[in-house]
């Protein structure tokens, strides 16, 4: 029998910068809004490449653009060897709302997740309209939240607390399961599908990821401050970033510059990577 070879973290990053790469090239060639985001902005910014824990890549696209990337993607996909785009458009056992675009000479095994063929892989964030005042935004974009957590719960492989810690929400958090699992993944999706495209990026004055706004408030934003970018230095290759990029991750993450303690160093994603 053959083994196969397990892939450390370090060699993770190095597969998804090239895929990241390949991405962040064709939305140049053609003119297509992207950022890198969350923690993969930190990197940029703070450690001018990865964050050295990190495990995956992040980038937002305003929605009009993440629509034009997917359909050049399928049109093109032949030209890029080895990638493969997986959202739930194209394969019905994916989970989730947002894309990934994965290198299949790679398997990953998630925890709690029935495999449906990713690799090593890197996010991308669609990012919507949400209103256009506070109170509208925060309304909308919760909307989605509690669909996506609906949605989230629907595509576990079994039932498990996993990082819940409230009791409140570990007593209910077994119900709801079932609640998710009786309503089905494919329903919350296409209802997922269609709030997210009820509001236009581009004539809403905040915006967010309205199918993965978990983090609340701190996951709507001023859509002025994705009006202009700059590029900066990622390891070996130069990407885009927001030039509010300072506004955006101190209304994420606070003082985004301070290290965590040494015990939280850690990747958020529980999964294995091999080499096929």
């Amino acid at each position: 029998m053959k083994m196969e070879n397990t892939i450390t973290i370090q060699q993770t990053q190095r597969i998804s910068l090239e895929i990241l790469h390949t991405i962040a090239s064709i939305c140049e060639e053609n003119g297509f809004r992207y950022y890198l985001f969350y923690g993969t902005l930190i990197g940029a910014v703070r450690h001018h490449g990865y964050i050295p824990w990190d495990d995956d890549v992040d980038i937002m696209m305003p929605r009009p653009d993440y629509d034009q990337l997917l359909n050049y993607l399928y049109k093109n996909i032949s030209k890029f060897p080895n990638l493969k785009v997986f959202n739930h458009d194209v394969n019905p056992k994916y989970p989730y709302m947002i894309t990934r675009i994965s290198d299949d000479r790679y398997r990953i095994v998630m925890a709690n997740e029935k495999t449906y063929g990713m690799g090593v892989f890197i996010d991308i964030y669609p990012f919507d309209g949400l209103g256009n005042t506070e109170k509208e935004a925060l309304q909308y974009g919760l909307k989605g939240d509690r669909l996506s957590s609906i949605c989230y719960q629907a595509t576990r492989d079994h039932f498990a607390i996993e990082t819940t810690t409230s009791p409140l929400r570990k007593m209910v958090k077994f119900p709801f399961y079932l609640f998710s699992k009786a309503i089905g993944k494919d329903r919350l999706q296409d209802k997922l599908e269609k709030l997210a495209r009820l509001k236009p990026y581009d004539d809403n004055k905040y915006v967010g990821c309205v199918v993965w706004l978990s983090g609340g408030e701190k996951d709507i934003f001023p859509r002025e401050w994705f009006d202009e970018y700059i590029e900066v230095p990622f390891e070996e290759y130069t990407f885009r970033i927001p030039r509010m990029y300072d506004k955006i991750l101190k209304h994420i993450y606070g003082d985004y510059m301070k290290l965590p303690p040494e015990n939280e160093r850690v990747g958020h994603h529980d999964y294995q990577v091999y080499k096929k």
